[in-house]
């Protein structure tokens, strides 16, 4: 296997376990949450992660076929809630505001981590997927980041 193939498996393999993290923090934090379209709104990005991996270990496996297909979206607003808030270790006991702060980092970090990958990546398959990857995980962090100025800024 050449140094270049090893690289992107290391970097896929990676990306996984990012998307299995993921995963597993949004499905502890519905049960941190008690209002029900945040909990729904949690659950639905825990399905989007199980579906990134998925995409992440086809082309892992050599199956680039999905991948050429995948949507583009419009421009995404980003908040930058994340850029000003500081996320503090979530406990038993968390509260929503505290969810939803580590939320925003997570998908701005991995917003960030899929946008290098495209930017070093070869054209191909694996571009277009960390391009999409990075849209997502911006589709994601505008979720939290409205979630949370539904909840943090309008109950105030």
């Amino acid at each position: 296997m050449a140094a270049k193939d090893a690289a992107i498996e290391q970097i896929l393999r990676q990306a996984i376990r990012f998307e299995e993290d993921a995963y597993n923090f949004y499905t502890g934090a519905v049960e941190m949450v008690e209002r029900p379209h945040i909990r729904q709104a949690l659950v639905d990005m825990a399905a989007e992660e199980v579906k990134h991996k998925k995409q992440l270990q086809d082309l892992l496996a050599g199956d680039t076929t999905k991948i050429v297909s995948l949507r583009k979206q419009g421009q995404i607003q980003d908040l930058k809630l994340a850029e000003y808030l500081v996320p503090r270790p979530l406990e038993a006991g968390a509260s929503l505001q505290d969810v939803l702060i580590v939320a925003m980092h997570r998908e701005k970090s991995s917003n960030e981590f899929y946008s290098t990958m495209a930017e070093v990546a070869d054209d191909g398959p694996a571009k277009s997927l960390f391009e999409f990857l990075a849209q997502e995980e911006l589709v994601h962090k505008n979720k939290v980041e409205t979630l949370y100025d539904e909840v943090v800024y309008q109950d105030n």
